[in-house]
């Protein structure tokens, strides 16, 4: 099992600090000869001009009676912004991943914390999770 984690930063230097304007988080539950196909993949993309939300999900599986005309695994299911530590909490609680540390829970929440309190006293706009319309 691993987790791939892929993030673009630009450095503002109007505000002096970094911006994420791309993350991706992909899980494999097993060798890539196995099964190449990982169990989900996270992506956001704050520039995206794709048509996709910014934040989506691919979970790679799919309902029994899903009848839908793209397969289950190519949809673009959409989320909110989440954050590293939010993932590793995920594959500790739900996948069974063994944390490195016995205080791995207090550890993600301190910087889980400190990442939301940025972001609610940020001076800088608002994201939307997808583009606007086109203009007529």
């Amino acid at each position: 099992m691993f987790l791939n984690i892929e993030i673009a930063l630009q450095i503002n230097l109007t505000a002096q600090r970094l911006e994420t304007t791309a993350a991706t988080f992909t899980y494999q539950a097993g060798p890539d000869n196995d099964d190449p196909r990982p169990v989900f993949a996270y992506h956001y993309d704050k520039y995206s001009r794709s048509g996709y939300p910014r934040c989506h999900l691919h979970v790679h599986a799919a309902p029994q009676h899903y009848a839908g005309e793209r397969s289950f695994s190519r949809l673009h299911l959409p989320t909110r912004r989440l954050t590293v530590e939010q993932i590793v909490w995920h594959l500790i609680q739900e996948h069974g991943v063994q944390p490195g540390r016995p205080d791995w829970h207090q550890v993600l929440w301190r910087h889980e914390t400190w990442f939301r309190d940025t972001q609610r006293t940020k001076t800088w706009p608002y994201d939307p999770p997808f583009n606007p319309p086109a203009s007529n």
